[in-house]
């Protein structure tokens, strides 16, 4: 990677050190808030997914907590560490730190980044993992040389044994909510059909730069950079299961896994997008050829009236013109500046407009 943008990224995002000057090739960065109690499990079977590489790969613990919060857990854990209890573990201490987990991912992998040269940076990869997840003994036998071929992956996943029937049911009903989410995308042919699990993926550190580094946002933050990550160098899927995420109740976010599960205890339902919305998608996938795609007048005309509606409402006809304005003439450039303006994000909204169209007919009907 050019030196020049490794330096532009470096002065635009300053990192902390970390305090272990040993230089590895790879990195796990895991971010740890009040864990303490599940870190042992997921340092035990990291370690054990290690034993199977004879690679070079730092484990990083970014601990951290907010201000006003105790520091006890998070000091009591960095000792532990420094003592030796947890061989191998880099701790990286944030305390007081703002931003929640996507600040301390970010803090975590920028920092891997600083140790690097620019032309190690294809050659590097950053594992994403949590302090309440633990993986399977091939995760990095087989996730290091499907990231090494460039970009980032989605890894296959299933959630740690819930404590209960009730709560098993929840998490079953949650991971079945996802799958059938993607596997749709998947029959509609969108380049965004993957997980964006913040403790299931990995990325090459050139495709990591090429994103700007991993977003901070008070939740969605992996959403987000692996959406960043799919437009500019792509985002491939591991069907194979080798992380399992904890099953618990957390609702330190205003969404994701813990606060699905705890809908669902609550007797609550998530919103299922209907199948006709999917079918939907599809045909707008379909009509964006390189050749429809030549004006936002003729794309849009090759759209039914529902879906032709969402993009005029977004503005489709303004922005596309700017973008035909700056358009290099090669093959593929349009659809892939249209998948660029049609992300992962428009996609959901256009799912839930949709969805409310086919709600709206069934009344009617």
């Amino acid at each position: 990677m050019r030196e020049f943008d490794v330096n532009k990224y470096r002065r635009k995002n300053p990192a902390p050190e970390l305090p272990e000057k040993k230089h590895f090739r790879h990195a796990v960065v895991i971010p740890v808030y009040n864990e303490l109690a599940s870190f042992g499990a997921a340092e035990h079977s990291i370690r054990q997914a290690l034993a199977q590489v004879g690679e070079n790969i730092a484990v990083i613990a970014v601990i951290n907590y907010p201000a006003g919060q105790s520091e006890e857990e998070s000091e009591k854990l960095l000792n532990l560490i420094r003592a030796g209890v947890f061989p191998g573990v880099t701790p990286l201490y944030l305390p007081e730190l703002s931003g929640g987990v996507g600040a301390a991912r970010k803090a975590g992998m920028d920092a891997f980044i600083r140790t690097l040269e620019p032309d190690e940076m294809e050659k590097s990869v950053i594992f994403s993992l949590d302090a309440d997840t633990v993986i399977e003994k091939e995760y990095f036998a087989e996730v290091l040389p499907e990231t090494l071929k460039g970009g980032a992956v989605s890894i296959g996943f299933s959630h740690q044994k819930a404590a209960d029937e009730a709560h098993q049911q929840a998490i079953d009903r949650y991971e079945a909510y996802l799958k059938r989410y993607v596997d749709k995308l998947k029959e509609a042919n969108s380049p965004y059909a993957f997980f964006t699990v913040g403790s299931a993926f990995a990325v090459r550190c050139d495709a990591y730069l090429k994103a700007g580094g991993m977003k901070v946002r008070e939740a969605g933050e992996d959403f987000y950079f692996l959406q960043a990550v799919a437009k500019t160098s792509g985002v491939r899927s591991m069907d194979r299961v080798l992380v399992h995420p904890s099953p618990r109740i957390s609702l330190r976010v205003p969404f994701g896994t813990g606060q699905a599960v705890a809908k669902f205890l609550r007797g609550g339902e998530l919103n299922e997008i209907p199948d006709g919305a999917f079918a939907l998608l599809k045909k707008v996938l379909k009509n964006a050829t390189e050749d429809k795609l030549v004006s936002a007048e003729k794309f849009l005309s090759g759209l039914p009236v529902q879906a032709a509606e969402f993009f005029l409402k977004e503005r489709f006809v303004p922005a596309w013109g700017k973008i035909m304005e700056n358009l290099p003439e090669r093959p593929g450039a349009r659809i892939t500046a249209f998948n660029g303006w049609f992300d992962g994000l428009k996609t959901l909204r256009f799912l839930h407009f949709s969805a409310d169209f086919f709600k709206k007919q069934t009344k009617k009907g």
